[in-house]
Protein backbone atom coordinates (compact mmCIF):
# COMPACT_ATOMS: atom_id res chain seq x y z
CA UNK A 1 0.00 0.00 0.00
CA UNK A 2 2.96 2.47 0.66
CA UNK A 3 4.34 1.84 -3.07
CA UNK A 4 5.50 4.71 -5.16
CA UNK A 5 3.34 6.02 -7.99
CA UNK A 6 4.17 7.02 -10.93
CA UNK A 7 2.96 11.20 -11.61
CA UNK A 8 0.34 9.78 -14.31
CA UNK A 9 -2.63 10.41 -13.46
CA UNK A 10 -4.41 6.60 -13.89
CA UNK A 11 -1.75 5.74 -11.17
CA UNK A 12 -3.47 7.88 -8.84
CA UNK A 13 -5.66 6.14 -6.27
CA UNK A 14 -9.18 7.59 -5.97
CA UNK A 15 -8.46 9.61 -2.37
CA UNK A 16 -5.62 11.23 -4.07
CA UNK A 17 -7.60 12.12 -7.49
CA UNK A 18 -10.51 13.24 -5.19
CA UNK A 19 -8.13 16.18 -3.56
CA UNK A 20 -6.81 16.77 -7.42
CA UNK A 21 -10.71 17.16 -8.59
CA UNK A 22 -11.15 19.98 -5.70
CA UNK A 23 -8.06 21.46 -6.38
CA UNK A 24 -9.13 22.21 -10.08
CA UNK A 25 -12.81 23.04 -8.85
CA UNK A 26 -11.12 26.06 -7.01
CA UNK A 27 -8.37 27.02 -9.51
CA UNK A 28 -6.77 28.82 -6.44
CA UNK A 29 -3.44 28.44 -6.71
CA UNK A 30 -0.72 29.04 -9.94
CA UNK A 31 2.10 26.34 -8.82
CA UNK A 32 2.90 24.21 -11.32
CA UNK A 33 2.66 21.10 -9.30
CA UNK A 34 -0.90 21.03 -7.83
CA UNK A 35 -0.48 17.26 -5.86
CA UNK A 36 1.53 19.66 -3.87
CA UNK A 37 -1.62 22.06 -2.79
CA UNK A 38 -3.35 21.74 -0.02
CA UNK A 39 -6.70 21.07 -1.59
CA UNK A 40 -5.12 18.20 -2.60
CA UNK A 41 -4.42 16.63 0.48
CA UNK A 42 -7.79 17.88 2.11
CA UNK A 43 -9.22 15.43 -0.62
CA UNK A 44 -8.64 13.01 2.04
CA UNK A 45 -7.31 14.90 5.23
CA UNK A 46 -11.04 17.36 5.13
CA UNK A 47 -10.88 17.77 9.26
CA UNK A 48 -6.83 18.73 9.04
CA UNK A 49 -7.36 20.96 5.80
CA UNK A 50 -10.29 23.18 7.17
CA UNK A 51 -8.53 23.55 10.53
CA UNK A 52 -5.65 25.13 8.14
CA UNK A 53 -8.15 27.00 6.56
CA UNK A 54 -9.11 28.36 9.36
CA UNK A 55 -5.68 29.40 10.64
CA UNK A 56 -3.37 32.26 10.16
CA UNK A 57 -0.76 29.78 8.35
CA UNK A 58 -3.51 28.63 5.68
CA UNK A 59 -4.79 32.82 5.42
CA UNK A 60 -1.19 33.79 5.32
CA UNK A 61 -0.74 33.86 1.18
CA UNK A 62 -4.19 36.11 1.34
CA UNK A 63 -2.95 38.59 4.21
CA UNK A 64 -2.71 42.26 2.79
CA UNK A 65 -0.59 42.69 5.91
CA UNK A 66 1.96 40.39 4.84
CA UNK A 67 2.19 42.12 1.02
CA UNK A 68 2.36 45.74 2.09
CA UNK A 69 4.95 45.64 5.09
CA UNK A 70 7.11 43.71 2.31
CA UNK A 71 6.25 45.98 -0.66
CA UNK A 72 5.72 49.81 1.33
CA UNK A 73 2.41 49.70 0.03
CA UNK A 74 -0.98 50.82 1.91
CA UNK A 75 -4.09 49.58 1.55
CA UNK A 76 -4.98 51.58 -1.26
CA UNK A 77 -1.69 50.36 -3.34
CA UNK A 78 0.25 53.12 -2.56
CA UNK A 79 4.17 53.29 -1.88
CA UNK A 80 4.03 54.68 1.34
CA UNK A 81 7.74 54.10 2.19
CA UNK A 82 7.52 51.72 5.02
CA UNK A 83 8.51 48.17 4.64
CA UNK A 84 11.20 46.14 3.48
CA UNK A 85 11.87 46.62 -0.07
CA UNK A 86 12.03 50.36 0.83
CA UNK A 87 14.42 50.35 3.74
CA UNK A 88 16.35 48.06 1.48
CA UNK A 89 16.42 49.49 -1.24
CA UNK A 90 14.20 47.33 -3.16
CA UNK A 91 16.47 43.72 -2.00
CA UNK A 92 14.61 40.40 -1.95
CA UNK A 93 15.68 38.60 1.72
CA UNK A 94 14.95 36.09 3.47
CA UNK A 95 11.20 37.08 3.75
CA UNK A 96 9.93 34.28 1.40
CA UNK A 97 11.86 31.94 3.26
CA UNK A 98 8.71 31.76 5.74
CA UNK A 99 5.94 32.70 3.56
CA UNK A 100 6.82 30.66 0.29
CA UNK A 101 8.86 28.08 1.49
CA UNK A 102 9.03 24.96 -1.26
CA UNK A 103 9.30 27.93 -3.97
CA UNK A 104 12.57 29.64 -2.21
CA UNK A 105 13.88 26.29 -1.98
CA UNK A 106 13.44 25.47 -5.55
CA UNK A 107 14.83 28.73 -6.36
CA UNK A 108 17.62 28.66 -4.49
CA UNK A 109 18.42 25.43 -6.08
CA UNK A 110 18.69 27.39 -9.06
CA UNK A 111 20.15 30.52 -7.58
CA UNK A 112 17.91 32.41 -7.55
CA UNK A 113 16.42 34.45 -4.55
CA UNK A 114 12.64 35.19 -4.57
CA UNK A 115 10.66 38.30 -4.34
CA UNK A 116 8.04 37.69 -2.20
CA UNK A 117 5.35 41.01 -3.41
CA UNK A 118 5.70 38.92 -6.76
CA UNK A 119 5.23 35.57 -5.48
CA UNK A 120 2.34 36.56 -3.50
CA UNK A 121 0.62 38.38 -6.36
CA UNK A 122 0.81 35.72 -8.96
CA UNK A 123 0.63 32.99 -6.11
CA UNK A 124 3.68 31.04 -7.11
CA UNK A 125 3.59 28.83 -4.00
CA UNK A 126 1.15 26.97 -1.99
CA UNK A 127 2.94 29.01 1.30
CA UNK A 128 3.02 27.65 4.59
CA UNK A 129 1.72 24.36 3.36
CA UNK A 130 1.06 20.60 4.26
CA UNK A 131 3.11 19.31 1.99
CA UNK A 132 5.50 21.84 3.00
CA UNK A 133 5.59 21.00 6.93
CA UNK A 134 5.23 16.99 6.20
CA UNK A 135 8.07 16.48 4.40
CA UNK A 136 10.51 18.29 6.65
CA UNK A 137 12.79 15.86 7.56
CA UNK A 138 15.36 17.27 9.14
CA UNK A 139 16.54 21.10 10.78
CA UNK A 140 19.53 22.34 12.12
CA UNK A 141 19.55 25.28 14.63
CA UNK A 142 22.30 25.71 15.41
CA UNK A 143 24.75 28.48 15.88
CA UNK A 144 27.46 29.32 13.83
CA UNK A 145 31.05 30.02 15.20
CA UNK A 146 30.19 33.75 15.60
CA UNK A 147 27.30 32.97 18.15
CA UNK A 148 24.85 33.85 15.52
CA UNK A 149 22.47 31.86 14.10
CA UNK A 150 22.22 30.74 10.31
CA UNK A 151 18.16 31.14 9.65
CA UNK A 152 17.76 30.79 6.03
CA UNK A 153 15.96 28.19 5.07
CA UNK A 154 18.24 25.98 2.81
CA UNK A 155 20.55 26.35 5.56
CA UNK A 156 18.40 25.00 8.32
CA UNK A 157 15.88 22.74 6.42
CA UNK A 158 16.32 19.31 4.39
CA UNK A 159 13.10 18.04 2.68
CA UNK A 160 12.75 14.36 2.01
CA UNK A 161 12.42 14.06 -1.97
CA UNK A 162 11.01 10.34 -2.02
CA UNK A 163 7.82 11.42 -2.10
CA UNK A 164 6.64 10.33 1.59
CA UNK A 165 5.07 12.36 4.54
CA UNK A 166 6.31 12.64 7.37
CA UNK A 167 3.85 12.76 10.66
CA UNK A 168 4.30 11.48 14.50
CA UNK A 169 1.98 8.56 14.35
CA UNK A 170 3.13 5.33 14.50
CA UNK A 171 0.83 3.54 13.11
CA UNK A 172 -0.49 5.39 10.16
CA UNK A 173 -1.00 3.75 6.72
CA UNK A 174 -2.11 5.79 3.44
CA UNK A 175 -2.82 4.35 0.10
CA UNK A 176 -2.06 7.67 -1.61
CA UNK A 177 1.72 8.23 -0.25
CA UNK A 178 4.56 6.45 1.69
CA UNK A 179 4.67 7.41 5.52
CA UNK A 180 7.77 8.12 7.86
CA UNK A 181 7.44 8.04 11.19
CA UNK A 182 8.93 11.72 12.45
CA UNK A 183 9.75 12.94 15.99
CA UNK A 184 10.93 15.96 14.80
CA UNK A 185 6.94 16.48 14.06
CA UNK A 186 6.42 16.56 17.81
CA UNK A 187 9.70 18.98 18.61
CA UNK A 188 9.50 22.38 18.80
CA UNK A 189 12.60 22.59 16.10
CA UNK A 190 10.00 21.77 13.89
CA UNK A 191 8.36 25.18 14.48
CA UNK A 192 11.81 27.28 15.02
CA UNK A 193 12.17 26.53 11.34
CA UNK A 194 10.83 29.85 10.62
CA UNK A 195 10.01 31.48 14.20
CA UNK A 196 14.07 32.10 14.48
CA UNK A 197 15.56 34.69 12.49
CA UNK A 198 19.02 36.61 12.75
CA UNK A 199 19.21 39.95 10.99
CA UNK A 200 21.60 42.04 12.63
CA UNK A 201 19.62 41.16 16.09
CA UNK A 202 17.75 37.98 16.02
CA UNK A 203 14.74 39.75 15.54
CA UNK A 204 12.75 36.91 16.23
CA UNK A 205 13.76 34.96 18.51
CA UNK A 206 10.93 32.81 19.76
CA UNK A 207 12.20 29.45 19.41
CA UNK A 208 15.31 30.61 21.41
CA UNK A 209 13.81 31.87 24.10
CA UNK A 210 11.69 28.65 24.62
CA UNK A 211 14.57 26.92 24.50
CA UNK A 212 15.98 29.26 27.14
CA UNK A 213 12.78 28.46 28.73
CA UNK A 214 13.06 24.79 28.44
CA UNK A 215 16.41 24.08 28.99
CA UNK A 216 16.35 25.72 32.05
CA UNK A 217 12.84 23.74 33.49
CA UNK A 218 10.57 26.99 33.22
CA UNK A 219 7.80 25.32 30.99
CA UNK A 220 7.46 21.42 29.96
CA UNK A 221 5.54 22.22 27.11
CA UNK A 222 6.35 22.33 23.42
CA UNK A 223 5.21 24.97 20.15
CA UNK A 224 3.03 21.69 20.01
CA UNK A 225 1.69 21.67 23.18
CA UNK A 226 0.08 25.07 23.08
CA UNK A 227 -0.38 25.99 20.05
CA UNK A 228 -1.92 22.75 18.42
CA UNK A 229 -4.29 21.72 21.52
CA UNK A 230 -5.41 18.21 21.16
CA UNK A 231 -8.95 17.23 20.21
CA UNK A 232 -11.51 16.05 22.85
CA UNK A 233 -12.88 13.71 21.40
CA UNK A 234 -11.92 10.82 19.24
CA UNK A 235 -11.04 12.12 15.60
CA UNK A 236 -9.99 10.55 11.96
CA UNK A 237 -6.75 11.90 10.38
CA UNK A 238 -8.56 10.82 7.40
CA UNK A 239 -11.33 9.97 5.43
CA UNK A 240 -12.30 6.04 6.34
CA UNK A 241 -9.04 5.99 8.66
CA UNK A 242 -9.22 4.83 12.39
CA UNK A 243 -11.05 6.95 14.96
CA UNK A 244 -7.90 7.57 17.32
CA UNK A 245 -7.03 9.54 20.68
CA UNK A 246 -4.35 12.41 21.09
CA UNK A 247 -4.52 14.14 17.99
CA UNK A 248 -3.54 17.30 17.74
CA UNK A 249 -5.88 20.71 15.84
CA UNK A 250 -3.81 21.84 12.99
CA UNK A 251 -5.45 25.59 14.03
CA UNK A 252 -2.30 26.82 15.31
CA UNK A 253 -4.26 28.96 17.69
CA UNK A 254 -1.91 32.49 18.97
CA UNK A 255 -2.29 36.04 20.23
CA UNK A 256 -5.37 35.95 17.54
CA UNK A 257 -6.70 33.42 20.13
CA UNK A 258 -9.13 35.10 23.15
CA UNK A 259 -8.66 32.18 25.80
CA UNK A 260 -4.47 32.29 24.91
CA UNK A 261 -4.72 35.44 25.73
CA UNK A 262 -6.00 35.39 29.21
CA UNK A 263 -3.91 32.15 30.79
CA UNK A 264 -0.78 34.33 29.14
CA UNK A 265 -0.05 36.55 31.52
CA UNK A 266 -0.91 37.37 35.18
CA UNK A 267 -1.39 40.65 36.59
CA UNK A 268 -1.49 41.56 40.65
CA UNK A 269 -2.15 45.55 41.70
CA UNK A 270 -1.13 46.64 45.48
CA UNK A 271 -2.13 50.26 45.96
CA UNK A 272 -1.21 52.25 49.03
CA UNK A 273 -1.61 55.82 50.34
CA UNK A 274 1.57 57.83 51.50
CA UNK A 275 0.31 62.19 52.63
CA UNK A 276 -1.96 63.02 49.39
CA UNK A 277 0.23 60.37 46.71
CA UNK A 278 -1.77 57.17 45.68
CA UNK A 279 0.98 54.71 44.96
CA UNK A 280 -0.11 51.65 42.70
CA UNK A 281 2.31 48.66 42.56
CA UNK A 282 1.55 46.31 39.31
CA UNK A 283 3.58 42.46 38.94
CA UNK A 284 3.11 41.28 35.82
CA UNK A 285 4.14 37.73 35.14
CA UNK A 286 4.69 35.51 32.56
CA UNK A 287 2.76 32.49 33.90
CA UNK A 288 1.40 30.98 30.86
CA UNK A 289 3.70 31.29 27.35
CA UNK A 290 7.06 28.88 27.19
CA UNK A 291 8.56 31.90 25.42
CA UNK A 292 8.83 35.71 25.74
CA UNK A 293 5.40 37.95 25.76
CA UNK A 294 5.08 39.53 22.95
CA UNK A 295 6.27 36.40 20.60
CA UNK A 296 6.56 36.38 17.18
CA UNK A 297 7.97 39.28 15.37
CA UNK A 298 9.27 42.84 16.81
CA UNK A 299 6.01 44.91 16.28
CA UNK A 300 3.96 43.23 18.36
CA UNK A 301 3.74 44.89 22.09
CA UNK A 302 1.54 44.30 25.30
CA UNK A 303 0.44 47.40 27.06
CA UNK A 304 0.02 47.89 31.01
CA UNK A 305 -2.39 50.63 31.02
CA UNK A 306 -2.94 52.20 34.47
CA UNK A 307 -5.65 54.15 35.60
CA UNK A 308 -6.79 56.30 38.97
CA UNK A 309 -9.88 58.09 39.47
CA UNK A 310 -11.03 60.10 42.30
CA UNK A 311 -14.09 60.27 44.07
CA UNK A 312 -16.14 62.35 41.59
CA UNK A 313 -14.83 59.83 39.12
CA UNK A 314 -12.25 62.20 37.79
CA UNK A 315 -8.90 60.78 36.42
CA UNK A 316 -6.00 61.48 38.87
CA UNK A 317 -3.19 63.39 38.01
CA UNK A 318 0.09 61.46 37.38
CA UNK A 319 3.06 62.14 40.11
CA UNK A 320 5.43 59.80 39.39
CA UNK A 321 8.27 59.61 37.37
CA UNK A 322 8.17 60.37 33.27
CA UNK A 323 9.59 56.59 32.82
CA UNK A 324 5.92 55.25 34.30
CA UNK A 325 4.27 56.88 30.93
CA UNK A 326 3.57 54.81 28.00
CA UNK A 327 5.92 55.63 24.85
CA UNK A 328 5.00 57.17 21.22
CA UNK A 329 4.77 53.50 20.03
CA UNK A 330 1.62 53.29 22.22
CA UNK A 331 -0.08 56.04 19.60
CA UNK A 332 0.11 59.84 19.47
CA UNK A 333 -2.78 60.36 17.34
CA UNK A 334 -2.30 62.47 14.43
CA UNK A 335 0.60 64.94 14.09
CA UNK A 336 -0.55 67.14 11.97
CA UNK A 337 -4.26 67.79 13.91
CA UNK A 338 -2.98 66.07 17.06
CA UNK A 339 -6.24 64.57 17.30
CA UNK A 340 -5.90 61.53 19.66
CA UNK A 341 -8.68 58.36 19.03
CA UNK A 342 -9.55 55.85 21.80
CA UNK A 343 -6.68 53.62 21.26
CA UNK A 344 -3.81 56.09 21.72
CA UNK A 345 -2.69 55.83 24.85
CA UNK A 346 0.66 57.29 24.61
CA UNK A 347 1.89 60.00 27.45
CA UNK A 348 -0.69 58.00 29.61
CA UNK A 349 0.41 56.02 32.99
CA UNK A 350 1.69 52.13 32.29
CA UNK A 351 4.49 50.22 30.29
CA UNK A 352 5.04 48.93 27.02
CA UNK A 353 6.41 44.90 26.89
CA UNK A 354 8.02 44.66 23.68
CA UNK A 355 11.25 44.65 22.12
CA UNK A 356 11.57 47.72 20.00
CA UNK A 357 14.19 48.59 17.41
CA UNK A 358 14.96 51.91 15.72
CA UNK A 359 16.33 52.26 12.12
CA UNK A 360 19.27 53.83 11.20
CA UNK A 361 19.09 57.86 9.31
CA UNK A 362 16.64 57.18 6.24
CA UNK A 363 17.39 59.66 3.23
CA UNK A 364 14.96 62.01 5.37
CA UNK A 365 17.59 62.83 7.93
CA UNK A 366 15.59 61.01 10.65
CA UNK A 367 15.82 57.76 11.89
CA UNK A 368 12.23 55.31 12.46
CA UNK A 369 11.20 53.56 15.44
CA UNK A 370 9.00 50.91 16.05
CA UNK A 371 10.46 48.92 12.80
CA UNK A 372 10.46 45.11 11.39
CA UNK A 373 14.20 43.62 12.58
CA UNK A 374 15.28 43.90 8.98
CA UNK A 375 15.52 47.49 9.44
CA UNK A 376 16.72 47.43 12.79
CA UNK A 377 19.64 49.37 13.93
CA UNK A 378 19.04 50.20 17.24
CA UNK A 379 17.36 48.10 20.36
CA UNK A 380 14.94 50.91 21.77
CA UNK A 381 14.11 49.16 24.43
CA UNK A 382 13.43 45.11 25.49
CA UNK A 383 11.04 44.29 27.82
CA UNK A 384 9.50 41.46 26.77
CA UNK A 385 8.36 38.60 29.55
CA UNK A 386 10.09 35.83 29.85
CA UNK A 387 8.29 32.78 31.44
CA UNK A 388 8.01 32.63 35.22
CA UNK A 389 10.35 36.30 35.35
CA UNK A 390 7.71 38.86 36.99
CA UNK A 391 7.76 42.79 36.56
CA UNK A 392 7.65 44.83 39.21
CA UNK A 393 6.59 48.82 38.85
CA UNK A 394 5.50 51.59 40.91
CA UNK A 395 2.83 54.54 39.77
CA UNK A 396 2.40 57.33 41.93
CA UNK A 397 -1.26 59.52 41.47
CA UNK A 398 -1.87 63.18 43.48
CA UNK A 399 -4.88 62.86 45.56
CA UNK A 400 -7.04 65.47 45.61
CA UNK A 401 -6.26 68.04 48.68
CA UNK A 402 -8.67 68.62 51.63
CA UNK A 403 -11.13 66.08 51.16
CA UNK A 404 -11.32 62.30 51.62
CA UNK A 405 -12.60 59.40 50.59
CA UNK A 406 -12.56 56.18 47.82
CA UNK A 407 -10.83 56.15 45.16
CA UNK A 408 -10.05 53.59 42.12
CA UNK A 409 -7.44 52.17 40.20
CA UNK A 410 -7.57 50.25 37.09
CA UNK A 411 -5.37 48.29 35.80
CA UNK A 412 -5.54 46.53 32.59
CA UNK A 413 -2.95 44.35 30.10
CA UNK A 414 -4.04 44.82 26.00
CA UNK A 415 -2.27 42.85 23.35
CA UNK A 416 -1.45 44.79 20.09
CA UNK A 417 0.28 42.68 16.93
CA UNK A 418 0.92 46.01 15.62
CA UNK A 419 2.89 49.43 17.29
CA UNK A 420 -0.25 52.06 17.20
CA UNK A 421 2.12 54.38 15.09
CA UNK A 422 2.91 51.92 12.10
CA UNK A 423 -0.21 50.91 12.12
CA UNK A 424 -1.76 54.56 11.77
CA UNK A 425 1.43 55.00 9.04
CA UNK A 426 0.03 51.92 7.41
CA UNK A 427 -3.87 52.31 7.41
CA UNK A 428 -4.52 49.22 9.60
CA UNK A 429 -6.42 48.79 12.29
CA UNK A 430 -5.85 47.16 15.88
CA UNK A 431 -8.75 45.14 16.75
CA UNK A 432 -9.01 45.54 20.82
CA UNK A 433 -7.34 41.97 22.30
CA UNK A 434 -8.16 42.60 26.23
CA UNK A 435 -5.65 40.24 28.61
CA UNK A 436 -6.17 40.82 32.24
CA UNK A 437 -7.94 43.87 34.32
CA UNK A 438 -8.02 44.64 37.65
CA UNK A 439 -10.31 47.05 39.64
CA UNK A 440 -9.41 48.07 43.22
CA UNK A 441 -10.91 50.66 45.84
CA UNK A 442 -8.72 52.54 48.07
CA UNK A 443 -9.81 54.59 50.93
CA UNK A 444 -7.72 57.79 51.88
Amino acid sequence: MENNQSHSMKHYPIWALLGLSMLLASNVSADTDPMKSPQFCGGCHTRIYKEWQSSAMGRDLTNPVVYQFYSGTNGKGEQDGIGYQPFTHGAKGDCADCHVPQLTLDEHGKGREVDLGVALKEKLDHGISCNFCHTIEHVNLDKGADGRYKTRLFETVKLDESGAKHGPIEDAHSPAHPIKVSALHRDSKLCGTCHLNQEKFLSISTYADWKEAYDSGKTRDTCQTCHMPLHADKVELALGGPLREGVRTHTFIGASDQGMLKQALDLKVQTRVEGRTLIVSTTVENIGAGHRVPGSGPIRNVILKVDAFGPDGAALKYAGDPKGLLPSLAGMGNPKTGARDALDWAGLPGKMYAKAYQSAVMPNGQKMVGVGGFAADTILFDTALKPREPDTVEFRFALPEGTSGMAEVKASLTYRWVFKTLADSKGWSIDYRPMREVHQPVSF
